[in-house]
């Protein structure tokens, strides 16, 4: 296979895993809170991840300049976007909150747009206007309907801004080692210490709740999966381009999609609005994704 065949396969792997894990988080959410998700997650893969690296190690692995960017990863990543992703999926469902997730390409316009001063062409234009209805059409709420509240959405949209930092990081790490096992262990390391220490901040409801074995069960299942979901990315960016792993890597909430309606049938009801903003958030991405790259 050639190195685009190679990051397009790790990519939409990337998508599947990402849908399979957020069901476990789902599930997990009705024993233990967001925090202590991620922190079981983290306590469970970094073990094992370490013990590869050791297993493996090769000299030309030690940069301290790449551990740092790493680091500096897992802070925005692990230690608080996952955090809020996880948050947003426990307060609005998993159908509606990664679709909301996936609109970090938005971010990006916003930023080069205001900040940067940059003019996007129509095709970027176009993604945009796509996203925002989109998420119109996801956050519509019957009056009647009391299974989620509007006040949460700030949580996928924080959430986002802390991974699009993350990426930046970790795209600069990954190409520093050329090993996406010792960039995840590094960054998945850092992220957990971060968690350890940032949680001692948090109100009592919201600090870890490590003494619940069902959180662990769905938690592990959860984490196993993310650690595999974030192999798989580092492995597309080691082979690709981000025109080939970001838009198909944004695949993910069309899986989340399928599996809510199929899985979660229990907790979480699939509307047309739903289906409908989650494509136009998907393929929205997935121009702006191509017109900026």
């Amino acid at each position: 296979m050639t190195d685009s065949a190679l990051a397009g396969f790790f990519s939409i792997s990337t998508a599947v895993s990402t849908g399979a894990f957020s069901v476990f988080v789902r599930r997990g959410g009705s024993y233990a809170n967001a925090v202590t998700g991620v922190l079981i997650g983290l306590i469970v893969t970094t073990p094992p991840l370490a013990a590869g690296v050791w297993a493996l190690w090769r000299p030309e692995w030690w940069n301290p300049r790449a551990y740092a960017l790493l680091a500096a990863g897992g802070l925005l990543g692990p230690a608080i976007g996952r955090v809020l992703y996880f948050s947003a999926i426990h307060h609005l469902g998993l159908a509606r909150a990664l679709p909301l997730a996936a609109t970090m390409p938005l971010f990006a316009v916003v930023f080069g747009v205001g900040v940067l001063g940059e003019r996007p062409g129509p095709e970027v234009m176009a993604g945009t206007a796509l996203i925002v209805a989109g998420c119109i059409a996801i956050t519509y709420k019957k009056a009647e309907d009391k299974s989620w509240s509007r006040r949460h959405l700030w949580i996928p949209l924080v959430g986002v801004m802390a991974f699009s930092g993350s990426h930046v990081f970790r795209k600069a790490g990954v190409e520093l080692l050329d090993s996406p096992l010792v960039a995840i262990t590094v960054m998945s390391f850092a992220g957990m210490i971060c968690l350890f220490v940032l949680s001692r901040l948090l109100p009592a409801g919201q600090r870890p709740q490590l003494g619940r074995p069902k959180a662990w069960l769905f938690y592990t299942a959860s984490g196993a999966l993310n650690g595999v979901s974030v192999f798989l990315h580092f492995s597309g960016l080691n082979y690709g381009d981000l025109t080939i792993v970001t838009p198909l890597s944004s695949m993910a909430p069309l899986f989340a999609l399928f599996l809510s309606r199929f899985v979660l049938r229990d907790l979480e009801r699939v509307t047309a609005p739903i289906v409908i903003g989650t494509l136009l958030v998907v393929f929205g991405g997935g121009i702006i994704s191509w017109g900026i790259f």
